[in-house]
């Protein structure tokens, strides 16, 4: 019997997207990624990551580095009782950008293409019928698509993307949150087909021509960067400093009414220094937040 797969993209959704990774020490598994990855293998679906991984074409890392930096998200997941069972990458890039003249050439296995999962289906035996992919880009969901699967596009609550047959995917938030439109499909084709009814979704993938208008092929590039900005900006909103001022304003809000305090009361020769150690807070807590502005 056929396995069922849960095809994922890697970087934006499973580990942060901070450019061409290339370090394993920089790898960072994204909140919640590691048990929605759990919950792929705890339902008997096989967890295969499909990835781009152009930077070899162009010259910033080799694929040497690139095993050890996957080595690291196998470690850090491992370590959360998780498991991905293959994982395939495509190094190759067309044009001039591919610095390295052996990787220079186009690729079936390149993202939109689709060849990543026809390759992992037959090496491993896998449904693409019943399958699912997941990425955060229109190109993930786009090579799904073409494979015959049912695919998530994760755009981090900002409306689907338009472009192409991205449009047909569901959309979710992030990788728990599309685990779990997954899970509650099967659930409810599951029941369905219990009864002998037809499945709730039954996804047919929309023809695709390998030549696609290079002007669409332009604006789902340009939409999937933007989306990559996007949500770096939002992952990295937290900030210490931001934290560390509003605690220093905090301090400087009681030192101040502290000195009020003693002006209004019987120890006005304690508020003067009171007062100052508001200043004094409140001029820290300024100069943290200029410094995380322009940092």
């Amino acid at each position: 019997m056929k396995r069922q797969a849960v095809f994922l993209d890697r970087d934006g959704t499973i580990i942060e997207d901070s450019g061409y990774v290339a370090d394993p020490a920089k790898v960072r598994l994204l909140p919640g990624a590691a048990q929605a990855i759990r919950r792929v293998n705890d339902a008997g679906f096989f967890a295969v990551i499909v990835s781009n991984q152009s930077g070899i074409a162009r010259g910033i890392f080799s694929e040497d580095a690139l095993a050890k930096v996957h080595s690291r998200v196998e470690s850090l997941l491992t370590k959360q009782d998780a498991r991905i069972d293959a994982a395939y990458y495509c190094p190759f890039l067309e044009g001039p950008d591919a610095k390295d003249a052996h990787y220079r050439k186009p690729s079936d296995l390149r993202k939109p293409k689709p060849g990543m999962l026809l390759q992992a289906a037959s090496e491993h035996d896998i449904d693409l019928a019943h399958s699912w992919m997941i990425g955060d880009a229109a190109r993930d969901v786009e090579a799904g698509a073409r494979a015959g699967c049912r695919t998530v596009l994760l755009n981090g609550g900002s409306e689907s993307a338009s472009v192409g047959i991205a449009s047909e995917a569901l959309v979710a938030v992030d990788l728990p949150a599309a685990i779990d439109l997954v899970l509650g499909e099967e659930a409810r084709a599951s029941d369905n087909s219990s009864e002998q009814q037809e499945p709730v979704m039954t996804r047919k993938a929309p023809a695709v021509s390998d030549h696609q208008d290079e002007s669409t092929q332009l604006l789902r590039d340009i939409r999937d960067q933007l989306d990559r900005a996007n949500r770096r900006d939002r992952q990295h909103d937290f900030s210490i400093l931001r934290l560390f001022g509003s605690l220093l304003q905090m301090f400087a809000i009681v030192a101040a009414l502290w000195g009020m305090l003693a002006l209004t009361g019987e120890q006005g020769d304690k508020a003067t220094p009171r007062l100052v150690l508001a200043c004094f807070f409140q001029i820290a807590s300024l100069s943290a937040f200029a410094f995380d502005r322009f940092r």
